[in-house]
Parts: structure tokens; C-alpha cells; sequence
């Protein structure tokens, strides 16, 4: 994939969104709640650093608004891939722009997909952390690596070839080959947005995120053409 391709994917994702932005907003809002809600629990306790270095923390003061802070943080997750399996396959043509708070919901109605995104996301974690303790370079080289696993994972199931979650993974770093450094360059062109959405309390996160999701699943649309395209070129 080339520069172009970027622009274009980008271009693509952003007219999308603008031209049905009710739609992606509810399939978005869920979770983007869940997050902002958990980080406003984080930051407000966050002071547990500071009175743990000085000897004055009661741990049992913290434990529990941390818990329920990473309980909806881990929900919001979870929600966040619905979206994106929806993102894909509206990308695809394959559902319609229709029940976008259901839709959000799609990774717990089905629980294969459940089961994936943990394990996934579990055995992700574990080779990254470790990848990470080396060096920083290389755990970044590794989240882009493993980044579309849930989604060929769960091609797989809908597929009728069911695969595990590390072969998923295997799969994603496979496809992945040769195309770190275009998905790098397409998450770096979105800094700015995510700025933006920082400096005003999150709410132009309320556009930036579909559209940042939209021109992902756009990426794994492409990047999956791509993949089952080259045997044929052989």
C-alpha cells in the first residue's frame, strides 16, 4: 500500500462519517463514554502516587474506585471492537447503517467473539509486555504486528474455519508483514486530532474516534484484499 492509498482510506473514512455522523456517533458513544468516565476516576485518584511516596496511602481507599475505573475501561473495550466488526462490514456493505447502539453491542452477543477478543487480547498483552521489556522499538513493531487479529479471528469464525486466538495472532503478524510502517504513518497522521481532542475535554473525540475507526477498519478491509489477492498474482 502506498501513500495514496493512506489519503485515500483517510478521505474515504472522513466523508463517511460526516455524511451519516448520527449514526457513527451512537455506534461510538457507548464506549467513549465508558473510557472518559474511566479516566476521570483514574485522574481524580491519582494522588495515591503522590501519598505513597510521602507514607500516607490507605490502600483500601483507592482499591475500589480503581477497580470499578478499569472494570469500565475493560467494558468499554469490549464495546469498542463491536464497533469496529460493525466499521468493517459497513465498510464491506454487508449491514446496514441502522441500530448503531445494538450494533455496538455485538462482541457480547455472541460469545465466540467474546472469547477471541479476551484471549486475544490477554496473549497480546503477555508477548508485548515481554517484547517490551527489550526494548520500546520493538513493542510497538509488535502492536502493529498482532493489531488485526481480532478481526481475522473473527472472519475466521463467520467463515465456517474456526482458529485460536494465537493463531489469529499468527495471522495478523503474517499480514502485517511488510505493512508496520504504512499502519505507523496512518496512526501518526491522526495525532493532531487526538490532540485536539484533548485540549477540549474530549469532546471533538466525539468526531476524531470514528473517524480514526473508520479509516482502520477501511485499513483491514484493503489490507485482507491485498493478502487474499497475491496468491493469485503468483
Amino acid at each position: 500500500m502506498t501513500s495514496q492509498d493512506r489519503k485515500n482510506l483517510k478521505l474515504g473514512a472522513k466523508r463517511q462519517v460526516l455524511d451519516h455522523f448520527k449514526f457513527y456517533l451512537l455506534l461510538s458513544i457507548l464506549w467513549l463514554a465508558l473510557y472518559w468516565v474511566g479516566a476521570e476516576i483514574n485522574d481524580r485518584h491519582i494522588g495515591w502516587v503522590t501519598e505513597a511516596m510521602t507514607g500516607n496511602l490507605h490502600l483500601t481507599e483507592y482499591a475500589g474506585p480503581f477497580s470499578f475505573a478499569g472494570l469500565l475501561m475493560l467494558v468499554g473495550a469490549v464495546l469498542h471492537a463491536g464497533t469496529m466488526l460493525t466499521m468493517i462490514d459497513v465498510d464491506r456493505g454487508t449491514v446496514q447503517l441502522d441500530q448503531p447502539v445494538q450494533r455496538s453491542l455485538r462482541v457480547f452477543e455472541n460469545g465466540r467473539y467474546f472469547l477471541g477478543w479476551l484471549f486475544i487480547a490477554i496473549w497480546s498483552t503477555v508477548f508485548i509486555f515481554l517484547w517490551t521489556c527489550l526494548l520500546v522499538v520493538p513493542g510497538i513493531i509488535k502492536t502493529l504486528s498482532y493489531s488485526q487479529a481480532f478481526y481475522l479471528y473473527r472472519d475466521a469464525y463467520d467463515q465456517g474455519h474456526p482458529i485460536t486466538a494465537l493463531e489469529a495472532i499468527t495471522r495478523s503478524r503474517q499480514v502485517m508483514d511488510g505493512n508496520k510502517a504504512f499502519l505507523f504513518i496512518m496512526n501518526l497522521s491522526f495525532i493532531l486530532w487526538f490532540f485536539l481532542g484533548g485540549l477540549f475535554w474530549g469532546l471533538p473525540s466525539l468526531f476524531v474516534m470514528p473517524y480514526y475507526d473508520l479509516s482502520m477498519a477501511k485499513f483491514y478491509n484493503q489490507l485482507v484484499g491485498v493478502a487474499q489477492r497475491e496468491p493469485e498474482a503468483d
